[in-house]
């Protein structure tokens, strides 16, 4: 007798056990130290499942990158769309310092080599789910400083991204830069970005 054939729904649900079971792996130990067996082994299912939603590791990895910033982008969005009395500039400081202290952020600093190797290995074979990502976080950009009423003509969502951007992979790259004034660099920055994004107004 062949075995039952699963409904989208389970299939979607067993996608999501391996994405989940697989993202807890990754923050913990890393991307080499993570294989598809402990993947597969933590979510309960036999290796050949995970090769039913997913070409390879690297793909997996992208897919739980792309996760992390879809939630990111989302979280902002709720968050920039209540009522606070804080001025919005200190609203938007508050939230990226909360970013980039997160347990996952601290996480992704500490395996940012790994998580980097993979990105290029996919930037090499040119998978279009890097693109995609990269046209996502762009949109996401372009929609909050739409929220926050700023003229994208003159504070472009492109720059926004890179700024984020070169300051996650500077502080990633810590072992650089003099430890003692992480923090005040960190808040440094973090100044630039404001300003860029606000100018003068509060």
């Amino acid at each position: 007798m062949s075995p039952r054939s699963l409904s989208d729904h389970e299939k979607q649900m067993q996608r999501q056990r391996l994405l989940e079971k697989g993202r807890e792996l990754l923050m913990s130990y890393g991307v080499r130290k993570t294989s598809i067996d402990d993947i597969t082994r933590a979510a309960g299912m036999a290796k050949g499942t995970f090769y039913n939603h997913f070409d390879s590791k690297e793909e997996f990895v992208l897919e739980i990158i792309s996760q992390l910033h879809t939630e990111w982008h989302q979280k902002a969005e709720l968050y920039f769309s209540g009522n606070s009395p804080e001025p919005l500039k200190e609203r938007v400081r508050s939230f990226i310092r909360q970013c980039f202290y997160s347990g996952e952020f601290l996480a992704l600093f500490k395996y940012h080599d790994e998580f980097e190797e993979v990105l290029m290995t996919l930037y090499t074979r040119s998978i279009p789910g890097l693109k995609d990502l990269m046209e996502m976080e762009n949109e996401a950009y372009e929609r909050l400083l739409n929220m926050f009423r700023v003229d994208t003509q003159r504070v472009k969502p492109g720059v926004v991204h890179n700024y984020l951007h070169a300051m996650y992979f500077g502080i990633a790259n810590a072992e650089l830069m003099e430890k003692d004034c992480l923090d005040e660099t960190f808040e440094v920055l973090l100044n630039g970005l404001i300003e860029y994004i606000f100018g003068g107004w509060s």
